[in-house]
């Protein structure tokens, strides 16, 4: 008589060592498809030819161990900043830390606050700084006076309705402007607050400083094609520590810099169509008749001064399929509503 298969009690999760499901070879955690030799070696598929070359056995695929693997899932270390990811598989965990959007910044007073970019904004502009939060739009210029007491300035991006509808909004993009002595100038700098910024998804950023001269009206502009990433871990960036605009001090009216700042939301990347596959000319083709390569885009340079300054024992949770809540849906809850100040020129 068939026995009923036994399951430990009230077992949810099961612990052991994540070696076992690292590559054999490379360290590096498996990911499917995944081989094994005669030897019980686990390799990906990238250390698959070397390692058969080094145990001298046969590697064979091991479906097996492609099910564990895709079975074998973790949760998100950024959680309490209020990642909502679930159970990510093992093997996606890195990659998914590199580009959560959740992963805390500091501040730029350098206090010890470390948090997400919506704890920052709340931070900021709560008792423990009173900062206002200044609202900008993508694309349009922004002119203020900035006063040198204060020495770093928060900005928040304003998105479309469509991008607030695909969810955008609670994710806003949050831009630090410094303001910081550097021998007879101002160094003025403008970095995006984050610590997703080399996630292939993430957005990127052009900006434009600018500063008049309050007498001749004369200018001193500088552009940045990308703007720089910082989780601002240290505080806010120390002065020719990112690419800035010096102001000299004659541009200055009274302690305060009348700057202009442009920021421009890049488009992302269109996907590069794959070619089609080249197909010889024959021998006998004139070498003036064959297609000469298409020459390099040539880039102008235009210099504005001043001149730009050069760019500077793991234990692994599993959890069994009756009981992962990963696929569920869970309400998001809504974030903490700050105040924000437009200033508008």
């Amino acid at each position: 008589m068939p026995t009923e298969p036994q399951h430990a009690v009230a077992a949810r999760m099961l612990y052991f060592p994540a070696e076992l499901l690292d590559c054999h070879a490379c360290r590096h955690p498996l990911k499917p498809p995944i081989y094994k030799c005669e030897a019980e070696h686990r390799v990906c598929s990238t250390c698959r030819v070397l390692h058969g070359e080094a145990c001298s056995s046969a590697l064979v695929h091991s479906q097996m161990a492609d099910e564990f693997a895709a079975a074998a899932r973790v949760p998100c270390g950024y959680e309490r900043y209020g990642c909502e990811a679930g159970g990510i598989a093992y093997h996606l965990a890195a990659e998914h830390r590199s580009s959560c959007p959740h992963a805390p910044c500091g501040c730029p007073e350098g206090c010890g606050f470390v948090g997400s970019r919506q704890m920052l904004l709340n931070h900021v502009s709560g008792p423990d700084h009173s900062r206002p939060i200044i609202d900008i739009r993508y694309g349009q210029e922004w002119k203020h006076s900035l006063p040198l007491s204060r020495r770093w300035y928060l900005l928040l991006g304003e998105e479309t309705q469509a991008a607030v509808a695909a969810g955008a909004d609670r994710h806003r993009n949050v831009f630090l402007v410094s303001l910081g002595e550097r021998g007879d100038t101002t160094a003025v700098s403008v970095v995006c607050v984050r610590a997703d910024g080399g996630a292939p998804e993430a957005a990127q950023f052009s900006c434009r400083l600018a500063v008049e001269h309050p007498g001749d009206g004369t200018k001193v502009i500088f552009e940045s094609p990308l703007v720089t990433s910082s989780s601002l871990s240290g505080g806010a960036p120390a002065p020719g520590g990112v690419r800035s605009l010096p102001v000299p001090n004659e541009y200055l009216s009274g302690d305060s810099i009348p700057l202009s700042i442009h920021i421009h939301k890049l488009e992302p990347p269109a996907a590069v169509p794959i070619p089609p596959t080249a197909v010889p000319l024959p021998p006998t083709t004139p070498a003036a008749a064959r297609p000469s390569p298409r020459p390099a885009a040539a880039t102008v340079t235009v210099a504005t001064p001043p001149p730009r300054p050069v760019p500077a024992t793991v234990t692994l949770a599993l959890q069994s399929p009756a009981t992962d809540h990963s696929n569920k849906k869970r309400k998001a809850a809504n974030p903490r509503k700050f105040s924000t100040t437009a200033i508008r020129s």
